[in-house]
């Protein structure tokens, strides 16, 4: 009998980024990416995820943005939302940490196993 993969959402406007968490992180989770916010969201009301991946400067909508419109949103489970961004200065950004939008923060560029750790501790 084969054990579940925890399901896991990643946002980000930058395909490579993209490529390379589904990459390696394929073997740890059922990934779904997109450059898409809206089909993040749609994705999450229909599916039970456990974390949520997000860049905070993308063009359609920031992650903080974002972020908020997943908290109003009615989605069958709250997963862990972390962001993931160069740009941990910007004051939308630390606002969503001060309101608890973002359960960690993790600088870009990212490792593998720098990610595998946070996640463990969230």
């Amino acid at each position: 009998m084969s054990e579940s993969k925890p399901a896991v959402v990643y946002l980000d406007d930058e395909e490579i980024n993209l490529i390379l968490f589904r990459e390696m992180f394929k073997r740890d989770f059922d990934v779904f990416t997109t450059t898409y916010p809206q089909e993040a969201l749609d994705y999450l009301k229909e599916n039970n995820v456990e974390f949520v991946f997000t860049d905070q400067r993308m063009p359609i909508m920031t992650g903080v943005e974002f972020l908020k419109e997943l908290e109003g949103s009615n989605i069958p489970a709250v997963p862990k939302k972390v962001m993931i961004s160069g740009y941990a200065a910007e004051g939308d950004v630390s606002e969503a940490i001060e309101k608890n939008l973002i359960d960690r923060f993790i600088d870009k560029p990212w490792t593998y196993q720098g990610l595998k750790e946070v996640i463990s501790t969230i």
